[in-house]
């Protein structure tokens, strides 16, 4: 029966009067498929879909006042024995009920159905105040319909005025104007006005403190898409510098092994054919373990499903045949299984040790130790090679080593001096 001022069900917003939204600020609307919400989102959903359970109980408790109403007044027809139009009038108020005010409750559609059904039940309660003055009380329970309306606002309490007047006004009309007929239409409009301002100013407080609810559900809604955005940004982000370091670590390391190589063979390739089939057969099986190394990552397996020694040694005999300088492998400890995360680290900084040694060592060994310990794996790359100021230790290969290792909790050590050679240290916990 009572229409509030303003109210958002689960199909949008639905206005009868300025304020914002209701009970039932928004329907049951379920998570997003294949989403996890947050405790404080499932909260909010949680508050969304019992806010709409209990304006639903309100609805119906309303629903059954109504009928209650129009129940007394089919009793009182039928024990005045009154004329039948009466009974048709109030079913008819029932229908309006049951076909336009009660889906627009439940769902909040169609504006226009409630005006259609307050514009009928004030006509059929008009004529039934007409045709039957003992149900005069049908009056305010139709005035109910507009109490939310008024806000305590000025302008809405002189509206609801002027219709429990018109509303109550056979009264003075049926049997003819007279200071009795005023007195009684005077008291019926009254009190009916009195009454519903005090059922309206409840309701208004009721639905006042719904409309924060829903504004804050709806901040949270619109909070929860602006961090869904930076998430998915970040991922995007955080993505493109994980692809970057992988192919800086891998295939842009590769393709520079092979322009060297080709660079080479080109420097031979008149003066001494047979080195230079050498390294035009070694550039060729570079190629092939970048093209590897590259399907490894498209795939998903960075180690290219090779042990983490086997990975090493191969690192370690390309750049010996590439640069023609002495390499050793060293493995220590007692190995033990290694999760992905722990080889693909590992990995990565000897291979961008590696790198550095190709690029600026000009060195003629190097050596990598691997060492299995207690809580920690330890990668040490060391090579003869020019060395370099300590200031030079900060390029973007060792912040790309140095970032790996802090990842995962390690620490990176870069010992290095002019002429004193270069050595790289890793340690990596176990996972």
């Amino acid at each position: 029966m009572i229409q509030p001022v303003e109210a958002v069900g689960p199909n949008g917003p639905a206005a009868l009067g300025a304020s914002s939204a209701s009970p039932a600020s928004s329907g049951p609307e379920d998570p997003e498929p294949g989403r996890t919400p947050a405790p404080a989102l499932d909260t909010v959903e949680e508050d969304r879909r019992e806010s709409y359970r209990s304006w639903q109980r309100i609805a119906r408790i309303w629903a059954v006042a109504w009928h209650f109403g129009l129940t007394v007044g089919v009793i009182l027809v039928a024990l005045e024995h009154g004329p039948v139009w009466l009974y048709f009038a109030l079913a008819g108020m029932s229908a309006s009920y049951l076909l336009l005010e009660y889906p627009w409750l439940l769902d909040r559609r169609g504006r226009r159905a409630v005006y259609a059904h307050l514009a009928i039940v004030c006509t059929l309660s008009f004529a039934i105040v007409w045709g039957d003055p003992s149900l005069t009380f049908m009056a305010p329970i139709v005035l109910s319909q507009f109490s939310p309306l008024t806000g305590f606002r000025l302008r809405g309490i002189g509206f609801l005025a002027v219709l429990a007047a018109l509303l109550s006004l056979p009264i003075a009309l049926r049997d003819g104007v007279s200071w009795g007929s005023l007195a009684a239409w005077g008291l019926t409009a009254g009190s009916a006005l009195l009454f519903n301002l005090f059922i309206g100013g409840f309701f208004v407080e009721m639905l006042s403190d719904n409309d924060r609810r829903g504004d804050l559900i709806r901040e949270l809604e619109a909070t929860r898409a602006e961090l869904e955005q930076a998430h998915h940004a970040a991922g995007v982000l955080e993505e493109r510098e994980r692809l970057a370091q992988e192919i800086h670590d891998t295939l842009a390391q590769g393709f520079t092994s092979l322009l060297m190589l080709v660079q080479a063979a080109e420097a031979t390739l008149d003066s001494d054919p047979d080195t230079t089939r050498e390294r035009l057969e070694l550039a060729a099986r570079t190629a092939r373990e970048n093209l590897a190394e590259a399907r490894a990552l498209i795939g998903g397996d960075p180690t290219a499903g090779l042990p983490l020694d086997t990975a090493l040694r191969r690192a370690a005999t390309r750049i010996g045949e590439e640069l023609g300088m002495a390499t050793a492998v060293d493995i220590g400890g007692n190995p033990r299984a290694l999760t992905a995360n722990v080889q693909v680290v590992t990995l990565r900084v000897a291979q961008e040790a590696l790198a550095n040694v190709r690029k600026h060592a000009r060195a003629d060994t190097v050596t990598l130790w691997l060492t299995y310990g207690t809580e920690r794996l330890t990668l040490a790359v060391e090579d003869d090679g020019v060395g370099m100021a300590e200031q030079s230790c900060d390029g973007f290969g060792m912040r790309s080593m140095r970032k790996r290792v802090e990842q995962v909790g390690g620490e990176l050590t870069i010992t290095s001096a002019p002429g004193a050679g270069t050595r790289v240290e890793a340690e990596v916990p176990y996972e």
